[in-house]
């Protein structure tokens, strides 16, 4: 009976050093993905800051067939999405009771900064380029305005964020040394 309940330990205890494991992977790839979307957004942050000063012709952000001028934006508004499945699945098993409480909450604090800053401020980007007000061209240089205004609180997020996973993963670091 001794065996068996050690046995079971052992394999809790390596089923919870697989989902913290799988979360640092998914925090460092997050972390990956802010580094590159921060000096682009900077750029585009900068173009749209131009665009603007140059007063007229630069900040139109479609053409008269309605279709985006990448100048502002050359690559798009991102290239890949932040991941939150690792995190959803250690929450929603019965490891998540097994893991320390100071780890869970600095998680949780961590996922919902992504949710509510970053994430949000990509769909309202998203949301400003698809609404069909900004196609028109009356609409052109407010639109770049509100753009640029986003762009600027989404290059704030993202740093932020990025200094939220370094202080998460080197936490969780610590963390994995005391199991």
């Amino acid at each position: 009976m001794f065996l068996n309940e050690y046995r079971g330990q052992l394999k809790e205890e390596q089923q919870i050093n697989l989902a913290m494991a799988m979360v640092r992977i998914e925090l460092k790839s997050n972390m990956e993905a802010l580094n590159e979307w921060l000096p682009y957004h900077e750029k585009v942050l900068n173009n749209l800051n131009e665009s603007l000063n140059n007063n007229a012709i630069n900040s139109a952000l479609f053409t008269e067939n309605g279709e985006m001028i990448w100048s502002l934006m050359p690559n798009g508004v991102v290239q890949r999405t932040l991941d939150n499945g690792s995190w959803q699945t250690l929450k929603s098993s019965s490891l998540s009771s097994a893991i320390d409480f100071d780890t869970m909450f600095t998680l949780s604090k961590l996922y919902k900064h992504q949710a509510q800053g970053v994430e949000s401020t990509l769909n309202r980007i998203l949301t400003i380029l698809s609404a069909r007000e900004s196609l028109e061209k009356k609409n052109q240089r407010s639109t770049v305005i509100l753009l640029r205004n986003t762009f600027n609180e989404m290059v704030s997020q993202e740093m932020f964020l990025i200094e939220k996973y370094k202080q998460a993963l080197n936490e969780m670091g610590i963390e994995r040394a005391k199991i």
